[in-house]
């Protein structure tokens, strides 16, 4: 019979702080408050919803996100430190009620701090956007603020500056103060008074200065007795010579108090006129200081962002239960999915061996996530919104109640199979434990299936035998073990194996007699021994699978590590070939130098003679000596066939060339030198000779200047200087050769600038593109004059327009 509606609510409400309570919930919630800096932020987060909007879950996992990105750009988190609770102020102020000045100095300190997160959040909204949304509504009157903050002076008290009237009646009182403590010490010093003085000191009675008189001279008429001591021996007058002072000092007194008063007053009186946007605005500061405490805590647990569904979906990859994440160093991770296809996931394993443990981090990762909290889990973790999320953990016994452990469980499940649907989560510890084990496996494999029926999300602990097989017979049930090494629980979660409860095991770890443990595997029955058997059997078993498997992850580590030693020796290698090949050129280039100027010295003696036509061939050739040293008279031309034995080679992107010894099928030795160096076939290219052009002998003294340009391996300007076109024509945009600036700050883009030249030096590129797009001009000004004194860079344009026009800067790098 169905339970009628208050009913059914009030019960689903208990269970639901009984699963709260149940899963730690209230201890990361504080924890929560804890990172918060302000006690709104603080309330905030001890009353954070569990929502179940996927948008407003997003928005806040968005906001954590602008946090970081804050802080990686260097501008800062937001001031949200100085906001005080000031809303029970605000409401006084309304009524017309007059704030003191320690109030007062709450509200400017709270006014000034929500100016300043209105400016932050203002100056930073392109790299905060949502975060700036929500600061639009912490709107604060500047006026406002600056009248508050003008108000008071450096020791906290009203300020003489800002109301002069106030600096007047101070000055007046402290004058008359000092006018009588001067004729009370001449009375105190005076011969007259010493032998009715009691003792030499001033004191005040009713803020009115006096001295001690002894009790016999009172009726002198010394002036007005406004005290005696306990023992009436000595009474405390007034002199008579300073009761007009001491009325004027009163009065005035009297002036300054209601002078404050008037100010704090129309102070009051303007923060409750401003009492409804400023609540606003402290509500906005709250939510900031709540995102800035969620944050913290996601550092705190190491936490990372999942992705929100609404499919009913769980993965969490190496997840770790926060409150353990929050109080351990160390923490076993585990893996831990739900899905529509097998919405139910069983854990088995040892009594003190993780189940619950694991079970909880399930809850508390649901909980996490609708609280807009990142979760203790690696990347790529996914948790979808789970409303309601309800636990049955621990001994639910009431004796208020008058119900047993096994009836309140009874009691549970039946308010869960009530609140069971699509997207519930409902966590079963030891379903339907606490009776006859036949009864209580069937009953838990009935519950398990309907809830499973109705398209809920269950965790269940077991070490009922029915309930751990389920699995076999119902696609829908995955099981997982707790593993149990070496005598012993490692916490860990093995997917798909099914542990055993090793309750004998167990009880030998604890020091039980041993002949008391074999009674009890007498006394189990034939068919339990060979399970218990079989499954120890298995166990060690996955044991000695899981040390192998540990083995040749570590052979597999150290083979990449020499692969990785290897690399590091091949790159050694080649840097030393492309040294060499260096050295070897400079030595050729000296000698060219050599012998073009013995050439240059016979030409000059035999000038007019009929050997200056050899002496000019013999420069040609030398000449042409030169360009084939440092490569320029080879051409690289395209070649289909793959190289081979012999051939002549070059390494794309090195430098390096070669003839090739030995041919792989994916890679090439190559003899450079007296060195030998492997490269990737897709890394080479084929060498042809160039025929010897036909050049013009009549280039005459031109020759002799251009063989400087040659050996700097200057073949890009040759074709400038011969054939005169525009060198903007031979420069093809790539996505290699191409630097993307755009929405980066000027500082920052120009440090990428310089790492990107750099790059194309070593890559041997002669031209690049930067892609600064127009803006305000800043940008584009900034990169131009970098790549203008760069001493990479031989000279620098505006793109023609079909290669983007003037939102990029092509450069020509020097050789």
């Amino acid at each position: 019979m169905a339970l009628p509606d208050p009913v059914r609510i009030a019960r689903l409400a208990q269970l639901g702080d009984r699963t709260l309570a149940g899963l730690d919930w209230p201890f990361v919630v504080e924890m929560l408050a804890s990172c918060a800096r302000t006690p709104a932020g603080r309330r905030a987060a001890r009353s954070v919803a569990l929502r179940s909007d996927i948008d407003a879950i997003t928005e806040s996992f968005d906001e954590i996100d602008e946090l970081r990105t804050l802080e990686e750009r260097g501008l800062g988190s937001p001031p949200v430190s100085g906001a005080e609770e000031i809303t029970d102020m605000l409401v006084r102020a309304a009524r017309g009620e007059v704030l003191d000045l320690e109030d007062i100095a709450i509200v400017r300190s709270t006014l000034a701090s929500l100016v300043a997160l209105q400016d932050f959040l203002a100056a930073n909204r392109n790299a905060a956007p949502v975060l700036a949304r929500v600061g639009t509504a912490a709107i604060v009157d500047r006026a406002l603020s600056r009248s508050f903050e003008s108000a008071l002076d450096e020791h906290g008290a009203l300020s003489a500056t800002t109301y002069p009237v106030l600096g007047e009646l101070r000055r007046r009182i402290a004058g008359l103060e000092r006018s009588i403590r001067d004729t009370l010490e001449g009375i105190l010093e005076s011969a007259e008074y010493a032998d009715i003085l009691q003792d030499r000191y001033v004191t005040t009675r009713g803020d009115r200065f006096v001295v001690p008189v002894k009790a016999h001279a009172k009726g002198l008429g010394l002036g007005i007795v406004h005290d005696a001591s306990r023992t009436e021996r000595t009474v405390f007058v007034e002199p008579a010579a300073i009761v007009p002072s001491g009325n004027q000092k009163r009065m005035a007194e009297a002036a300054l108090r209601d002078e404050e008063r008037r100010i704090r007053a129309e102070l009051s009186a303007a923060a409750g006129a401003c009492a409804e946007p400023l609540g606003i605005a402290l509500d906005a500061g709250a939510r900031i200081d709540l995102a800035c405490a969620r944050d913290q805590l996601a550092r705190r647990l190491q936490a990372t962002r999942p992705e929100v569904g609404r499919d009913g979906v769980l993965r969490l990859f190496a997840a770790r239960h926060p409150v353990l994440a929050l109080s351990m160093t160390t923490v076993v991770a585990s893996d831990l999915v739900l899905e529509p296809r097998r919405p139910v996931l069983v854990l088995t394993g040892p009594n003190a061996g993780g189940k619950t443990i694991a079970m909880k981090t399930i809850g508390l990762c649901a909980l996490l996530v609708r609280a807009g909290c990142f979760v203790p889990a690696r990347d790529g973790s996914r948790v979808d919104v789970f409303d309601p999320v309800l636990a049955d953990i621990g001994d639910m016994q009431t004796v208020h109640e008058g119900l047993s452990s096994f009836s309140a469980h009874l009691s549970t499940l039946a308010a869960m199979l009530e609140a069971a649907g699509p997207g519930s989560l409902l966590l079963l510890d030891e379903i339907a434990s606490g009776t006859d084990p036949a009864q209580g496996g069937a009953l838990a494999r009935a519950v398990i299936e309907r809830l499973a029926d109705v398209g809920a999300r269950i965790v269940a602990t077991t070490h009922y035998t029915q309930v751990k097989t389920m699995h076999s017979g119902d696609a829908r049930i995955q099981v997982s073990a707790l593993e149990y090494r070496d005598a012993k629980p490692t916490y860990r979660v093995v997917p798909g194996e099914v542990g055993e409860s090793h309750a004998l095991a167990a009880a030998a770890r604890l020091g039980l007699d041993p002949s008391l443990l074999e009674r009890a595997r007498e006394l189990m029955d034939q068919g339990e021994r060979a399970t218990l058997e079989a499954l120890e059997a298995l166990a060690e078993e996955r044991s000695r699978l899981g040390t192998q498997f540990r083995e040749a992850q570590e052979r597999a580590r150290a083979i990449a590590q020499r692969e990785a030693a290897l690399g590091e020796r091949e790159s050694e290698i080649q840097g030393r070939a492309r040294e060499l090949e260096k050295k070897a050129a400079a030595a050729t280039l000296r000698r060219l130098d050599e012998a073009e100027a013995e050439v240059r010295r016979r030409l000059d003696a035999l000038r007019g003679e009929a050997d200056e036509r050899r002496a000019a061939e013999a420069r040609q050739a030398i000449r042409a000596a030169r360009e084939a040293a440092v490569g320029a008279g080879q051409a690289r031309e395209a070649v289909s066939r793959p190289a081979q034995v012999g051939d002549h080679v070059r390494v794309i992107g090195v430098g390096v060339s070669g003839d090739v010894v030995e041919a792989g099928l994916e890679t090439l030795e190559i003899r450079v030198g007296s060195m030998t160096v492997r490269a990737r076939r897709g890394e080479v290219e084929i060498i042809v000779p160039e025929r010897a052009p036909a050049r013009a002998a009549s280039r005459g003294g031109r020759a002799q200047t251009r063989g400087r340009d040659v050996a700097r391996g200057a073949a890009s300007s040759h074709h400038d200087e011969n054939g005169g076109s525009d060198w903007r024509e031979r420069a093809i945009r790539s996505a290699s050769n191409t630097l993307d600036l755009r929405g980066a700050r000027v500082e920052e883009a120009l440090e990428k600038l310089q790492d990107f030249l750099d790059r194309a030096m070593l890559d041997s590129r002669d031209f690049v593109f930067v892609l600064h797009g127009h803006g305000t001009g800043a940008m584009k000004s900034a990169v131009r004059r970098a790549l203008s004194s760069s001493p990479y860079v031989r000279e620098s344009a505006p793109a023609s327009d079909d290669q983007g026009g003037d939102a990029l800067t092509v450069s020509r790098l020097r050789d």
